[in-house]
């Protein structure tokens, strides 16, 4: 499937806080998977042309329709972070089209990102169409920052 797709940009916001046990138990240090501080919301932005591949909503009797978009952590293994809804009427070039995860742990390191288009048969473009690369720093409990990278 042809992909007119750009990420243009993706924010790592932490979600973890501090609690007083957290504070007290500060020389029991958890797992990195089970630190609340390594606990993000991945919000993702990009542009997409639905001159070749219409929205489903759109024509929905042709097979190769866009139903959704699914965005990935790619950086080992391709692991299915969350869905995102065609726009409502989009045609043409899309601007802006937005997306947000639930809160999971994402540990320190370079992490890539990729946005796929799903068609009405559940064909999926190229994993690799639509990359970009985070980095998503170490932190304690008590940090509240955003991580951000945009292309």
């Amino acid at each position: 499937m042809a992909l007119a797709l750009l990420v243009w940009g993706v924010a790592l916001t932490g979600c973890g806080g501090a609690s007083r046990e957290g504070q007290a138990a500060a020389a029991q240090q958890p797992l990195p998977e089970n630190d609340p501080a390594n606990r993000h919301t991945v919000s993702i932005a990009f542009d997409y042309d639905f001159k070749k591949n219409p929205s489903c909503a759109e024509k929905p009797a042709l097979k190769t329709c866009i139903k959704q978009f699914d965005v990935y952590d790619v950086s080992g293994e391709r692991f299915r972070l969350f869905s995102i809804p065609v726009p409502k009427d989009a045609t043409g070039i899309a601007k802006g089209i937005t997306g947000q995860s639930p809160p999971r742990i994402f540990l320190p390191g370079t992490h890539f990102l990729s946005v796929t288009a799903e068609n009405a048969l559940g064909i999926e473009s190229d994993v690799n169409g639509a990359k970009i690369r985070v980095e998503v720093k170490a932190k304690t409990v008590s940090d509240s920052g955003t991580s951000e990278r945009r292309n």
